[in-house]
């Protein structure tokens, strides 16, 4: 079949979305959400607005702060409770943006400048304020003495939802990055193997840890993809490689975030194994071929708030309830325990 690393890495954004940042944009994709006022009644309860009023929530009922940012948060409380669940308060330095941009290191700018037209490809108001991302990559690899291809799709979904403020961008990734239940940057950290699928150590921990229990969870699925020569290199290096950023549209990426968000890396482990099991029955039908192609068009996916279509349907709500099963049931809180 030859499925290659960053096959779908061209992947055009819908136009609906298209001329959409920041709040219009999260909004754009709640409007579709009929789960909307009943997200609303949840949310609204709490009357979070702000930093402060997300973290007075999360110290004072954690698992329920947990659980309801699991199931979805709002696009008017989104971005404070993303930054409550990550904040590292030790991290946060006045000023550190500004005096990283005046930087005169400039190692990283070529390897930077390659990755902007590969970020959100198709995204048009995105692009034409590109030189945000720019300058949050540059922030961002000055900041760790270090640039690695694959952090500028998080920095630019960053950028989008807060609606391209470049030091929220920023400081979110670098919560990403040095939060010990997340570490985002060793997905993209890369040791000496000549092999360039093998080169990605933690990539490679975690995909172990997927076939382990995609194996004991969904066993008829997992030998069906054998037989057919389904090979991870088609469909979960990818989901992990880019956080579903390259292979699913923004309204599944950005409830996914959620859930990311409010677990920990694992979390990306849990989702892959509930997309499988949500679409088991339909994919046990098909060849190689159509199983290739099927997971190939999941990135066209529509109506994904519809509980009424059938087992060939990308539904999030389904999927976030089996995410949140295996979260549970395979011990994904346990971090350390479970990566080593």
């Amino acid at each position: 079949m030859g499925c290659q690393i960053g096959k779908t890495n061209q992947i055009q954004i819908r136009s609906k979305y298209n001329n959409l940042i920041g709040i219009k944009f999260q909004e754009a994709i709640e409007s579709s959400n009929p789960q909307l006022k009943y997200l609303q009644n949840k949310w609204n309860q709490f009357e979070i607005k702000d930093f402060t009023a997300a973290l007075k929530f999360k110290q004072s009922d954690p698992t329920r702060f947990r659980k309801y940012l699991m199931n979805g948060a709002l696009s008017s409380n989104r971005w404070p409770l993303w930054k409550v669940s990550l904040f590292v308060d030790n991290i946060f330095e006045s000023g550190c943006y500004e005096a990283l941009l005046k930087s005169s290191q400039n190692q990283f700018d070529s390897d930077i400048e390659k990755d902007l037209p590969r970020t959100l490809p198709g995204h048009q108001e995105f692009h034409k304020k590109s030189q945000a991302l720019q300058n949050v990559l540059k922030a961002i690899a000055v900041y760790n003495n270090d640039y690695v291809t694959g952090m500028n799709q998080v920095a630019g979904f960053l950028l989008l939802v807060c609606g391209m403020e470049e030091e929220e961008a920023f400081w979110m990734l670098n919560y990403l990055n040095i939060n010990p239940q997340f570490k985002f940057h060793q997905l993209y950290q890369t040791s000496d193997s000549q092999n360039q699928r093998n080169q990605f150590e933690f990539v490679e921990k975690l995909l172990n840890i997927f076939h382990k229990h995609f194996k004991n969870q969904m066993p008829q699925l997992y030998q069906h993809f054998e037989a057919q020569d389904i090979t991870q290199y088609c469909y979960i290096w990818k989901w992990i490689f880019s956080l579903f950023l390259q292979t699913f549209p923004f309204e599944v990426v950005l409830y996914f975030f959620d859930f990311m968000i409010a677990n920990n890396i694992l979390a990306i482990i849990s989702l892959s194994l509930a997309l499988l099991k949500h679409f088991q029955s339909h994919l046990l039908k098909l060849d190689q071929y159509q199983i290739a192609q099927f997971i190939t068009q999941l990135s066209e996916c529509q109506d994904v708030f519809d509980k009424s279509k059938h087992s060939n349907h990308l539904c999030v709500e389904q999927i976030i309830i089996y995410a949140s099963q295996f979260q549970e049931q395979l011990g994904f809180s346990r971090l350390e325990e479970t990566l080593q």
